[in-house]
């Protein structure tokens, strides 16, 4: 019995070695994909503010255009929806 006793104990004590090493590979691998999605996050953020920057600027320089595009793309979004 005690030859099982002692495999039993070495199997437990591999069983929760395997146990820790996964926990720590799960732990490594969530912490780097928080990282990848926190610096996706950041670089989109400074891109949209780039590309609302740029369409401030362009409505700034050229208000009447700007208006005259919204109204046709308003125009076009409701004549199709209409059409449903």
């Amino acid at each position: 019995m005690t030859n099982f006793s002692t495999a039993r104990g070495n199997m437990q004590d591999s069983a929760e070695r395997a146990a820790h090493a996964t926990g720590d590979v799960l732990r490594d691998k969530a912490a780097q994909a928080s990282e990848a999605l926190r610096e996706g996050t950041e670089r989109i953020r400074a891109e949209a503010d780039t590309v609302a920057r740029k369409a401030a600027n362009r409505v700034s320089e050229r208000p009447l255009m700007a208006l005259t595009a919204t109204l046709a793309i308003g125009a076009i979004a409701g004549y199709l929806l209409g059409r449903r």
